[in-house]
């Protein structure tokens, strides 16, 4: 629903999320694609014009458009606008997210950052913008000593 999104501004910044619902372990396509549709379906039952991330990375690292980018996602309450959503599937409080999703979000948003010339400083997680569990301590922890070791840039 266009009309119930607005347009994007430029991109800034880049936050990663998980979908924190029960743990997920399915790795095939169509797995993902009828977990993604249920987070699609809970996010458009909120009012929003369309699933609130515009990324998503499977257990298998593969990689899902969710909402376009023309449009500013609804994934950080107060901190949307220039703000590119990545989410990774799976509660990462009750599970670890497998190597193949990681290896996909890393790969994912350095090419993200390139293409927006966003820098690794701006490449945040949501508790970080809000008080929330999002995205979980194994993948907030991932993202920790991914930056701490640079691999970001």
């Amino acid at each position: 629903m266009p009309g119930l999104m607005n347009r994007m501004v430029p991109v800034r910044y880049i936050t990663v999320h998980h979908d924190g619902m029960d743990p997920f372990y399915g790795n095939s396509r169509a797995s993902a694609a009828e977990r993604l549709e249920v987070i699609r379906r809970s996010h458009r039952n909120k009012g929003w014009g369309d699933i609130g991330y515009h990324f998503v990375i499977d257990r298998g690292g593969r990689v899902w458009e969710a909402r376009h980018r023309y449009f500013q996602g609804a994934h950080v309450k107060d901190h949307n606008e220039g703000n590119l959503g990545v989410m990774a599937m799976g509660n990462f409080d009750l599970q670890m997210p497998t190597n193949a999703q990681l290896e996909g979000l890393g790969r994912h948003v350095k090419i993200l950052m390139q293409m927006y010339n966003v820098p690794a400083r701006n490449i945040r997680t949501h508790q970080e913008w809000a008080v929330t569990a999002c995205p979980g301590r194994q993948l907030q922890r991932h993202m920790d000593v991914v930056r701490d070791n640079h691999m970001f840039g």
